[in-house]
């Protein structure tokens, strides 16, 4: 998710008025809250798959196909930079909420589904709530000003048939269940990959 914010800001001054440095700097502001909620996001992510993978997952298959599992596969979303900089606003735009949007009922359910996991750790439940809330905040910030597009992401994702099944979060085999919160964690950390992390400061942009 965050290649496609972070880049977004190499392309921002299309959005604005010739000379309107006020909307420019809006704009910037904008970006760089959206890159930082989701670097958060993302170090979470990355924790909570470290301590499950620790905890639950020593010695066990859980890590074969994980990438092959993930729920947003269908949306082919692009990872190079040199493909996001060469798309436009409203695309890079639609991209992200096509990202938030296919991730709030996994966020909400996993929330729910770690309560009655034996010995979870607290540090696994509060970033999972901490996700929730800061993914909630993402969404409305980038909503606000690009309202235009939510009629045409939400189209798209219906066509794609992106469709969240949490059944095996809910599993009575132990084992099954651990298999699927090891795939949805692995999951949460590619679609919130921050290797263009560097985006702005190589480029001048901030």
């Amino acid at each position: 998710m965050s290649n496609l914010l972070l880049c977004q800001g190499l392309l921002c001054p299309s959005l604005c008025p010739d000379g309107d440095d006020i909307c420019r700097t809006a704009l910037m502001d904008l970006f760089s809250h959206a890159a930082k909620l989701t670097s958060n996001i993302y170090n979470h992510s990355v924790q909570m798959f470290n301590e499950f993978d620790l905890q639950y997952a020593q010695d066990k298959p859980y890590y074969i196909n994980a990438s092959n599992d993930c729920h947003t596969n269908f949306l082919h979303i692009p990872q190079e930079r040199e493909h996001i900089q060469r798309m436009n606003n409203k695309g890079l735009i639609r991209w992200i909420l096509m990202l938030l949007y296919s991730w709030q009922k996994p966020l909400y359910q996993l929330v729910t589904e770690l309560r009655s996991v034996k010995e979870v750790s607290v540090t696994t439940l509060s970033s999972a709530r901490e996700n929730v809330k800061k993914a909630k905040e993402l969404q409305a910030l980038v909503e606000r000003p690009f309202s235009q597009v939510i009629s045409t992401v939400r189209k798209k994702l219906r066509m794609a048939r992106i469709y969240w099944y949490g059944r095996p979060l809910l599993s009575s085999n132990e084992n099954r269940r651990h298999s699927a919160f090891y795939r949805l964690f692995h999951c949460m950390q590619l679609d919130n990959c921050s290797s263009f992390w560097s985006c702005y400061q190589e480029d001048g942009i901030l």
